[in-house]
C-alpha cells in the first residue's frame, strides 16, 4: 500500500510549514532514512526522511507552497505496489506526523472504523495535540474505552518517542519596591533630560601618575591632622572647578531665549551608597581647599549610610561628576543631570606602558568623558574643557594653591 510523506510538527506550536527544496524528484528511488525534502517553519527548519524503501510517486507540493501540518506532501510507492492502489490513495487527507529530535514519526494511513466520535478526556486531548497524535489510534483504557493522559504517553513512547515532561516552575511572587522621595527626584529629572537635552559624548585620555603619587604621598598626612580621608574625588572636583571658571558655557542653564551662566560653580558628586544613587552637591568648589571639598564628601557619604541626606543636600548644582572608576569600568556615556548641560565622568586607572622619548615607562592612565548638551555647548568649548582639565590632573600640584 502506498504511503504518504507529510508535513512533520516540528514543534508543539507548528500549525504549518513552507517547501524549501525537494532532494529528490518524482521517480527517484528512496532508501529508508533518506532525505526527501527540506521544510522550514516560522521558528524552525528540518529535512523529512523517509519511513520506507521505496519511490518517490509523485510530489503533491512546490517549493515555496505552505502546507498545513500533516497534509501529505509527497506519495512514497512501495515495492508490490499495484496502479489501482496508487490511484486509490487520498491526498487530501490529514494524518498525524510528529517531528521528535529530528525525526518524523509517522501513524498507519488508515484508522479503524467507527462512529467518528472519540471518548477522551482533555488533559489526553491536550496532550495529542501538543504531540500531534491522532487520538484514533489511541487505546483507551479508562472508563468505558474513555482515552487518558497515561494512554496517550504510553502511544507516544511505543512511537519511539521519548517523553519530555515539562519542568515544575516554582511560582515566585514579585517584589514591589516602593521608590523613596530621592529615586522619584531622580527618575523625574532623568526623564526630562532624555526629553530635553542633545547630548553628545567625547571622551580624553588623561596620564594620572603624578596625581596618584601626590595622592598617596599626603592621604595619611592629611588623616593625621585634618582626621578626614581625602579621596581622588577631592583632587577631580577642585579640577573641575577651577575649568568651569574658565570654559563657563558647562556651567550653565538653557531658558527659552537665553542661556543662563550660573554665577556659582556648584558640582554634584555621584556616588552610590547600599545600592542607593545619591547626588549631593559641593557648593562653591572652585573656592574652596581640596581638604575643604574632601571634609564636605565625607559629611555627605556619612549623612547618607545613616539615611540622613536630604533634597536640600542635592540641590542646586550647575555641573556633575560621576566615577565610576572603582566598579573597572573604562569610559562611560554619563547622563546629564536635567537643567544643567554637562557632566564628566571618571573612568577606572589602568597600568599601561608609554612611550617616554626612546624609554618605555609604566603610567597609570584613564578616561575622562564629558557629556554635553550640544544646544549650548559646541564641540570647540568643549574640547577646549577637556585640554585645560587634563592639564589640571597632569600637574596635581597646581591643584594645591
Amino acid at each position: 500500500m502506498p504511503v504518504k510523506l507529510l508535513m512533520p510538527r516540528v514543534q508543539p506550536a507548528m500549525q504549518d510549514g513552507m517547501i524549501v527544496k525537494w532532494l529528490k524528484k518524482e521517480g527517484d528511488p528512496i532508501a529508508k532514512g533518506e532525505i526527501v525534502v527540506e521544510i522550514t517553519s516560522e521558528k524552525a527548519s528540518c529535512e523529512v526522511e523517509s519511513f520506507h524503501n521505496g519511490i518517490l510517486y509523485r510530489t503533491l507540493a512546490n517549493p515555496g507552497d505552505v502546507i498545513p501540518v500533516n497534509e501529505p506532501l509527497a506519495i512514497i510507492k512501495l515495492d508490490g505496489d499495484t496502479a489501482e492502489e496508487l490511484a486509490s490513495i487520498d491526498t487530501s487527507k490529514k494524518n498525524p506526523a510528529i517531528m521528535v529530535e529530528g525525526k518524523q514519526v509517522e501513524v498507519p494511513l488508515d484508522l479503524p472504523a467507527g462512529d467518528g466520535k472519540i471518548k477522551a478526556s482533555p488533559l489526553a486531548r491536550r496532550i495529542a495535540g501538543e504531540y500531534g497524535i491522532n487520538l484514533a489510534v489511541v487505546s483507551g483504557t479508562g472508563p468505558g474505552g474513555r482515552i487518558i493522559k497515561q494512554d496517550v504517553l504510553d502511544y507516544h513512547q511505543t512511537a519511539g518517542v521519548a517523553v519530555k515532561q515539562a519542568p515544575v516552575v516554582e511560582k515566585i511572587a514579585d517584589k514591589k519596591i516602593p521608590l523613596s522621595i530621592i529615586r522619584r527626584e531622580t527618575t523625574r529629572r532623568l526623564q526630562l533630560s532624555k526629553d530635553n537635552v542633545i547630548p553628545v559624548t567625547s571622551v580624553t585620555e588623561m596620564d594620572l601618575t603624578d596625581l596618584l603619587k601626590l595622592y598617596k604621598d599626603t592621604k595619611t598626612v592629611w588623616k593625621n591632622v585634618y582626621d578626614t580621608n581625602v579621596t581622588m574625588n577631592a583632587f577631580f572636583i577642585k579640577a573641575v572647578g577651577l575649568t568651569l571658571r574658565r570654559y563657563e558655557l558647562l556651567n550653565s542653564t538653557l531658558e527659552s531665549d537665553a542661556i543662563v551662566v550660573k554665577g556659582n560653580i556648584n558640582i554634584g558628586l555621584a556616588m552610590s551608597i547600599d545600592d542607593q544613587l545619591y547626588v549631593p552637591v559641593i557648593r562653591n568648589a572652585d573656592k574652596l581647599t581640596v581638604m575643604e571639598i574632601a571634609q564636605q564628601v565625607s559629611l555627605y557619604i556619612d549623612k547618607a549610610k545613616d539615611k540622613k541626606l536630604t533634597l536640600e543636600d542635592m540641590q542646586d548644582g550647575t555641573f556633575t561628576i560621576t566615577n565610576v572608576g572603582p566598579f573597572d569600568v573604562q569610559f562611560s556615556t554619563p547622563v546629564i543631570a536635567y537643567p544643567q548641560v554637562g557632566i564628566l565622568g571618571i573612568g577606572t586607572v589602568n597600568v599601561r606602558p608609554v612611550y617616554q622619548g626612546d624609554d618605555i615607562v609604566k603610567r597609570s592612565l584613564c578616561y575622562m568623558s564629558l557629556t554635553y548638551d550640544h544646544r549650548v555647548i559646541d564641540g570647540v568649548p568643549a574640547a577646549g574643557f577637556r585640554k585645560m582639565l587634563k592639564e589640571l590632573l597632569e600637574q596635581p600640584l597646581s591643584l594645591l594653591n
